[in-house]
């Protein structure tokens, strides 16, 4: 049994240790400061082989919607402290979470909204042959799981 429990905990040692090593190496997305977001447009422009024109309305579009991202995270620290004293109390009011939640998911739903807004108006920018390339890549990565970026 003892024996088990050291294989177990190794184990979880292991997989920790290279989670951060690989947090570490770049290889999770590790906030908007980060983001490299010239290599994303310049991956997408490649990709679809996009026109000058093009190329400066996705420049555009991706602008836009990294600033809108961080305007949505200027709040986080204060949305974290409000989290904290919650938990600190004694017992935790369900409407208090229920508000915080709602809260979040208002500014969720302003951000789908403002992305879809700016991607719709960037689809009416591509060529059918490049809608086709990005069709087609969605269907040859279905089944690959959770994936960052367009690979």
């Amino acid at each position: 049994m003892k024996k088990k429990w050291i294989i177990t905990i190794g184990l979880v040692g292991i997989l920790l240790m290279g989670g951060i090593v690989a947090c570490k190496h770049g290889c999770h997305p590790g906030g908007f400061d980060e983001f490299d977001l010239d290599a994303i447009t310049g991956r997408i422009e490649s990709r679809l082989d996009l026109t000058e024109d093009q190329k400066t309305k996705l420049d555009t579009v991706a602008a836009e919607i990294m600033e809108k991202a961080k305007e949505m995270h200027a709040d986080r620290d204060a949305r974290l402290k409000e989290l904290a004293d919650v938990v600190r109390q004694d017992s935790i009011d369900t409407a208090v979470v229920d508000g915080m939640i709602d809260q979040k998911m208002v500014q969720m739903r302003e951000m789908v909204d403002f992305v879809v807004e700016r991607l719709v108006a960037l689809h009416g920018e591509l060529t059918p042959e490049q809608r086709e390339r990005i069709a087609t890549h969605i269907e040859a990565h279905a089944n690959e799981g959770c994936r960052f970026g367009f690979r």
